[in-house]
């Protein structure tokens, strides 16, 4: 399950990971990211990954070819990414993938450290 939380900053557009998550929960996101992009102001991500159960392969073919198909609007939008998770190979992961794309400010949390992530997102 994708879920959009509140974090109490109006430029940050926030999601917990949960569960099991399948391509439809993956759509209903990505069209919630979709509005934003079209928006006239930049945003920053936060995504909480909590314990998944399972992702559909589907889920991520789908996440891929959208992160594909909106490259462009997301460099010029998305200023910066926090990551919350325990998984360290998560959170190396995604340093990885974002040090390809040094326009996004990306930063891993731990979620002992989750106000200190949703601190650093807000700023």
């Amino acid at each position: 399950m994708i879920q959009r939380i509140d974090i109490g900053h109006m430029h940050v557009l926030a999601f917990r990971v949960e569960g099991e998550v399948d391509v439809e929960d993956m759509k209903a996101s990505q069209e919630v990211i979709k509005s934003e992009l079209a928006s006239d102001g930049p945003f920053n991500l936060y995504v909480e990954m909590a314990a998944t159960a399972d992702v559909e392969p589907a889920a991520i073919q789908e996440r891929l070819r959208f992160i594909l198909s909106n490259f462009g609007e997301v460099l010029q939008k998305v200023n910066k990414m926090a990551l919350v998770t325990d998984k360290n190979w998560l959170q190396h992961l995604a340093t990885g993938v974002f040090t390809l794309i040094p326009a996004i400010d990306q930063r891993s949390f731990a979620f002992e450290e989750l106000e200190e992530a949703r601190t650093w997102v807000s700023s």
